[in-house]
Order: structure tokens, then C-alpha cells, then sequence
């Protein structure tokens, strides 16, 4: 029902009062009569009264009833009821107010009544009246309607904007609310969105009756400065922008992000802001931490990680007080667990080696893990005497030792190894961490080439080594084009004297560093690959001096050996490359002995004997280089297609100098070889009573410094010549 105020209904009751009167006496002054009529004032004041009131009553009596009738149709009558009752009683009161006389003796000098003039110009006064008030109340109804639809309307808008705020605020990915720091120091949630209870597990209604809830639901740990940060932010009214944790109901903590502006007020302060779980991210941003920082296999600190920490140690240190160090370790013979277990074996042996370390390391260390099996220590706080810190860094090495060689259960298989240490001293300031790791990169090197199982310290000349072998290095690089490279050549002489062939011999000139040994250069061309490019070149320059000797009659015999490196030896294309140059410089193929070290067959029997069988189908001879030095030559020998086997000159030396075990073995260098039809060639004979003892024992070729020496192609050619006048 409408809210109707009573002012409302006795205005309403009046002016219908008043009506049904005006009505009433309009109607009999329209009466024709043989009368006059007059009216009695009281009589007239109560008929015109009891309308009113009884109108009055007509319009509340739904209002007034209402709460204790609920049928709406028994209002209805009831009201209906009184309304007649309103008209009755005005009609019978207004009877009994007439006065009814004659015309013919109309006089009212002695009576109290109302003339019909009176009563027209009261009616017409009373008609305007109520149609000049009938007008005012039906604009100034119409207002309060315009007036109430507008307050309904605007009440509706803002239902509507609360829901609509609400829907938003729900969507949101994160809490808004309103947080006011009063001035006694409490907190209260004036707002707060449905998203409360999923970051605080505090209800929005909780918060708002008790605010402080919310801050017993942050982590202990952060709840002092999440208080000192909203403190700050009210009394500089700055921005509010905090991260801080949250421990849930069941245990879990939430990382939430605050933001919120502050505007201050006769109340206090106030936060308009949101939160947001910003978990995921922190989440994201310690595995990018953990990936940054720490190797993914081991859970070790990584390269990076270790080198920041190495160098804090090297800004930090102070030689008055004590020295730093790095200690790299490296898994002997990994790589054959990777080729015959597994890199899955490989990965479960680095994971228990870490996890042995961590155990191990001393107090004030750390350890991390920087390459695929190398680890490495960084001792702090060490002796500044050497032999306390020797002392010292020996005890770390065997108690590392001792928890490391102990056996690793691999595949339900137990599994042992050893390691190797390099070890680099830090002994005053300002060092580079990089720098250290080199130096003791280059021990533990050291330490491998010694065989492995041992510890290694840094020494200056170790790097003055590895500086010379650079610069060689990148010397070679060039030697070829720069024609640095040139062939000597060896004679081979037959027992009678007679030359029957060469060994070419490579040699290196560089412009500076002058004449490099073949032990120098060889070894770092084959460990960096350059030994493919240049065995090519010495093959080459090989057969282009054949070719031109097959020209002259009395070079025309003599057989040309080249040593081939293992590397060129395996390539691919190498039968092919034989096959073109035997073909481009039209060579007698008998001529061309190639020399194989029994190393370089034995590592790949197979593959070598095939290649080899393809090889000596073009026709070009093989020799065993350095025969007997190996470990499996002679029970291999028989399977391998070798024309010749040359002596090495270690055991033509040995036994010529009257150990005779020694000289067993070249007698059965010798005898296997007859046995076989291969052909004999001692190398480094370097006098006549050597020669004398190879005749005895059956060798009838020989190459050595009691013959010549290695020389250039004029000098070689010459001393040839020499030979055969």
C-alpha cells in the first residue's frame, strides 16, 4: 500500500466533506418551491462537520485497519460503509437544518437562520474555495507523486548501480575493499568484496565487524611490516603498495599484492584499493631463481651462482687474516659410464655425488656443480701459512676422497670411481673469479693428464704452458697457407748399402718462433682437429715428390712412406682421397707405403682392417709404425693386412745396450714378422754395433741418424746421389 501520511487523508476528508455539503445544498437551492428556505447556522455547521469526519473516516479506515484485517475487499466495504453514512448523515443533519415558511410570511427578524442569499453566497464562497483548494492539492499531489517517482527512481538507479558495482567487484580478480585506520589505532572494513574469504578465509561480514581479523590471518612473519607500511602510507598519504603472505585454513600460504590510496578525513584514515594472489608469480619467480641460480639435476648452486659468491670472497678477502680458495673435482672415466650404463646411470651418479658433498664440504664453503661432471668447492677462511694450508687443503681432499670413493648403488649394481682435484689459491684482494676458476680448471687438468685420482695445485708455470701452447696453436692455424710446412725425408737403406725408399718427415719453420719440434705441433694438431688438413697436405706434397722421382731413373725404385694420423685415417672419404691422388699424379702404387701406429688400428679393429683391404686393392702398401709398443700387437697381428713392421728404435736401443730381455723381443719382432712375409724396417739405428746385432738377428733394412739424418728434398737428393756413385 502507498505511503499515505493522515495530513493527507483529513485534507482528502475535508475537501469530500465539504463537497457532499456544497452538493447537498446546491441541489435543494435548485429546488422550485412555494417556500422559502431557511437554515438554522448550528444545524448547518454539524451537517457540514459530520461530512467531513465521517469522510475522514471513509479514507482511513483501510489505512488504520489494515494491520488488523487482511482482506482487502472487507476494507473495501467497510470504507464504502462510512462514506454512505458520510452522505446519509449530511443529508438528514441538512434536512433538519431547514426551515420551510410561506412565502407570504416570510419574516426572520425573530429567528436565528440563514437567509437562501446567505446560503448561495456561503455555497459559491465555499465552491470556489474548495475548487481553488482542490486545484492547489491536486498540483501539489501531482508534485509529491513526480517527487516520489523521482526518490523511487533514483532509489531504483541506486539498486541498480550497487548490484551492477557488486557484479564488478565480484568479476574482479582480487579483493576490493575499503580499509579505515581509525585514530585509536583499529581497523575496520567498511567494504570489502566476496573475494575476502578466499584470500583471508575472513568473511566479508567478519571483517567489517572486526577488522583486526584479517591481520591475524597474515603471516606472523610479515604482519610488523605490513603495520609499519600502512602507518608510512597514512602519514605521508602516499600510495599503499605492499607484498605480504597469508597462511590459510589448511596450511597454505598466498602471496597477496595491496594497493590502495589514502585520503584522510574527520574520522581518520581511509584505503580505497584491491588485493591481488600474486602466488603464480612468485611461484614463477623462484623457479627462474632456481634456474638461475642453482643446477637443475643436483639442486647445486650453478656457474653463475658460484662465480658471484667466488667473487664476494675475492672483494672481501683480507690476506692479513686468511686466504680463499677454489677447489674444482672431476669424475674419473665418467664418460665410459654415459657409453656403457647410460646417461640415465650418469645422471643418478651426479645427483648422489652431489648429495655426498653437500654432507662433506667444511664449515664456511659452498659447492656447486659447473659442467657435466665437474664440481667445485670454495673454501673460505683458510690458513694464511703455506703449510697449514697445505696441511688443511690435504685433510678436505681425503675426507672428500673418503665419502666419494665409497661405492654408488647404480641400477642395483654398485659402482666406484675416483676424482681428480685442481686446487687455486686466492691470497689477495681484488682477484677475478673467473680468473680462479681458469687456474683451477687448469690444475684439475694437470691432474687428469697425470692419470686422474690425485690433487693438483696451481702454479704460474702452468699458465705460462697453457699461454705457449695457445700461441702455438693459433700459429698452426696458419702454417699451411703461410707455407710454414715443408717434407724431409729419411733414407731407408737394404743391407748392402743400396737406398730403397724414404720416410717422409713434416716439419714446421715458423718465422718467429723459429724451428718447432714435430713432438710439439703434432700432438696439438690432433687434439684440435688440424692434423685432418695438414696429414692432406703432407699425403699431397708426398706424391708430388713421388711423381717427380718415377721421372728419374735413379729415384725411379724408391718406395715413399707417410705417416697418416688416426684422425685421417677414419675419415670417411680417406680411401677415396688415396684413390684420387694415385690417380692425379699417376703413380706407381707399390711405391706408396702408408704407416699406421698399431694405437691407431687397435682403437677400431674392424673398420680399420676393412678400410685398409680397400686401400691395398688400389694397390699402396701398409706399415706397422712403432711395432711392439703397444699391448696387443702380437696376438692381433694376424689379423691385420700390414706389409711391413718397422722396429721401434726404443727397443734397438735397449737392447744394444746389453740387456738381452730386450733383445728377445726384437727377435720375435723379427721372427713373427718372417712368419707373416712382412718386411722389416729398424728405426733410430744409431750405430754399427746396432746394424751388426739386426743382421745377426735377420733384419735387413735400416733407417737411422748412423745413416742420415732427416733433410730437405736437395739435401736428401744429394746425399742419395752420394750413395750410388
Amino acid at each position: 500500500m502507498p505511503d499515505i501520511a493522515a495530513r493527507h487523508i483529513v485534507i482528502g476528508g475535508v475537501l469530500m466533506g465539504a463537497g457532499i455539503g456544497i452538493m447537498h445544498y446546491t441541489g435543494m437551492a435548485a429546488m422550485v418551491m412555494q417556500a422559502e428556505r431557511l437554515y438554522q447556522p448550528l444545524m448547518f455547521g454539524l451537517s457540514i462537520a459530520g461530512a467531513v469526519m465521517l469522510a475522514t473516516l471513509a479514507l482511513g479506515v483501510r489505512l488504520w485497519l489494515a494491520p488488523h484485517i487482511r482482506r482487502p475487499a472487507l476494507l473495501e466495504l467497510i470504507s464504502s460503509v462510512v462514506m454512505g453514512l458520510a452522505i446519509a448523515s449530511m443529508h438528514y443533519i441538512a434536512m433538519h437544518a431547514t426551515v420551510y415558511l410561506p412565502l407570504a410570511e416570510t419574516t426572520v427578524g425573530a429567528l436565528n437562520v440563514m437567509t437562501k442569499q446567505t446560503l448561495g453566497t456561503l455555497a459559491v464562497v465555499v465552491a470556489v474555495s474548495i475548487l481553488v483548494l482542490a486545484t492547489i492539492t491536486v498540483l501539489m499531489r501531482r508534485q509529491v507523486q513526480e517527487a516520489q517517482q523521482s526518490r523511487l527512481r533514483a532509489r531504483s538507479k541506486v539498486q541498480q548501480l550497487d548490484q551492477r558495482w557488486q557484479r564488478i567487484a565480484s568479476r574482479v580478480p582480487g579483493l576490493v575493499y575499503e580499509l579505515r585506520l581509525h585514530s585509536d589505532g583499529s581497523f575496520t572494513f567498511p567494504y570489502a568484496s566476496d573475494a575476502m574469504l578466499d584470500l583471508y578465509g575472513v568473511s566479508p561480514e567478519q571483517a567489517r565487524q572486526d577488522g583486526m581479523q584479517v591481520l591475524y590471518a597474515i603471516h606472523p612473519e610479515d604482519q610488523d611490516a605490513v603495520l609499519q607500511s600502512i602507518n608510512q602510507s597514512a602519514e605521508q598519504l602516499t600510495l599503499w603498495h605492499h607484498e605480504h603472505r597469508v597462511i590459510m585454513a589448511d596450511g597454505q600460504i598466498r602471496w597477496l599484492l595491496s594497493n590502495a590510496q589514502p585520503q584522510r578525513d574527520d574520522a581518520g584514515v581511509s584505503w580505497s584499493g584491491f588485493t591481488t594472489d600474486i602466488s603464480p608469480r612468485k611461484a614463477a619467480e623462484e623457479q627462474i631463481r632456481q634456474l638461475a641460480y642453482y643446477d637443475a639435476l643436483t639442486g647445486l648452486l650453478n656457474r653463475g651462482r658460484i662465480q658471484q659468491h667466488l667473487q664476494q670472497l675475492c672483494d672481501e678477502l683480507n690476506p692479513q687474516q686468511h686466504y680463499a680458495g677454489v677447489l674444482l673435482l672431476d669424475i674419473d672415466n665418467f664418460k665410459r659410464l654415459n657409453d656403457t650404463q647410460g646417461h640415465q646411470a650418469g645422471d643418478e651418479l651426479l645427483k648422489q655425488v652431489a648429495g655426498r658433498l653437500n654432507q662433506a664440504i667444511p664449515a664456511n664453503s659452498s659447492c656447486g656443480r659447473i659442467s657435466s661432471d665437474e664440481f667445485v668447492l670454495l673454501l673460505a677462511k683458510l690458513p694464511t701459512s703455506e703449510q697449514t694450508l697445505m696441511a688443511e687443503l690435504e685433510l678436505i681432499c681425503a675426507e672428500l676422497k673418503q665419502q666419494l670413493q665409497q661405492p654408488f648403488q647404480l641400477n642395483q649394481h654398485y659402482y666406484h670411481c675416483s676424482f681428480s682435484f685442481g686446487f687455486a689459491l686466492a691470497d689477495g684482494p681484488g682477484g677475478s673469479s673467473a680468473e680462479l676458476l681458469k687456474r683451477a680448471d687448469i690444475a684439475l687438468s694437470h691432474a687428469k693428464q697425470a692419470g686422474g685420482n690425485s690433487l693438483v695445485c696451481f702454479s704460474p708455470a702452468m699458465t705460462e704452458q697453457i699461454q705457449q701452447r695457445y700461441t702455438l696453436e693459433l700459429a698452426l692455424a696458419n702454417a699451411v697457407t703461410a707455407n710454414q710446412l715443408q717434407l724431409h725425408y729419411q733414407p731407408q737403406l737394404a743391407d748392402s748399402g743400396d737406398v730403397i725408399g724414404v720416410e717422409a718427415l713434416l716439419r714446421w719453420q715458423h718465422p718467429e718462433l723459429g724451428a718447432v719440434s714435430p713432438a710439439q705441433f703434432i700432438p696439438l694438431a690432433e687434439a684440435n682437429g688440424q692434423i685432418e688438413k695438414i696429414g692432406d697436405w703432407v699425403l699431397q706434397q708426398a706424391c708430388a715428390q713421388l711423381q717427380q722421382w718415377q721421372q728419374n731413373p735413379q729415384f725411379a725404385t724408391l718406395t715413399m712412406s707417410v705417416n697418416i694420423s688416426a684422425r685421417q685415417f677414419y675419415l670417411p672419404e680417406f680411401v677415396s682421397i688415396v684413390q684420387h691422388y694415385l690417380q692425379q699424379f699417376k703413380l706407381a702404387p707399390e711405391l706408396l707405403i702408408l704407416e699406421l701406429t698399431e694405437s691407431l688400428v687397435l682403437a677400431n679393429l674392424d673398420d680399420a682392417v676393412a678400410k685398409m683391404e680397400q686401400i691395398k686393392q688400389l694397390g699402396v702398401r701398409f706399415s706397422m709404425d712403432d711395432f711392439g709398443t703397444g699391448y696387443s700387437s702380437l696376438s692381433y697381428l694376424s689379423r691385420l693386412p700390414f706389409d711391413e713392421v718397422k722396429i721401434d728404435q726404443y727397443f734397438v736401443r735397449s737392447g744394444s745396450s746389453g740387456n738381452p730381455r730386450d733383445w728377445v723381443i726384437v727377435d720375435a719382432i723379427i721372427g713373427i714378422a718372417r712368419t707373416y712375409g712382412m718386411t722389416l724396417v729398424a728405426e733410430g739405428v744409431e750405430t754399427e754395433m746396432q746394424r751388426q746385432l739386426l743382421l745377426k738377428s735377420g733384419c735387413r733394412c735400416f733407417q737411422g741418424y748412423l745413416f742420415a739424418r732427416p733433410a730437405d728434398i736437395a739435401a736428401t737428393e744429394s746425399w742419395i746421389k752420394s750413395q750410388t756413385r
